[in-house]
């Protein structure tokens, strides 16, 4: 994000908020936030989040606004979403169940096989 915003970003979202708090290695609180917020995120998504700051800047910057700022975390968190539409998306088809015709035929053909084999031991019994 610094080197897509540089100042805009390091301004907003400073990893430390002193240099005694970065000797002491504590980070600042809007750092953890994000990290926080963002920490169950894939890498997937993380790409996914990132190609759309991406394409929002280089669309911003066709329109000719140069001065677009970074997300805060709950809109690049939903940047990371897959969009409506996608094959993420899919809709659900539930699996169809049998015709009850098939579900017949199938008992007779199975009661038909367990008759065929009950004779082979009876026979072998004889």
């Amino acid at each position: 994000m610094n080197q897509l915003y540089g100042h805009k970003w390091s301004s907003q979202h400073a990893l430390y908020d002193s240099k005694a708090d970065k000797a002491a290695g504590r980070y600042s609180e809007d750092f953890m936030l994000w990290a926080k917020k963002t920490r169950g995120l894939s890498e997937i998504a993380w790409h996914r989040g990132m190609k759309y700051v991406e394409q929002r800047n280089q669309e911003a910057a066709r329109q000719g606004e140069i001065d677009s700022w970074p997300p805060n975390y709950a809109e690049f968190a939903g940047m990371c979403q897959p969009t409506p539409g996608s094959q993420m998306y899919r809709k659900f088809e539930p699996p169809k169940l049998p015709d009850k015709a098939a579900q017949e035929r199938s008992k007779v053909v199975g009661r038909q096989t367990l008759d065929s084999l009950k004779s082979l031991f009876t026979e072998a019994a004889e």
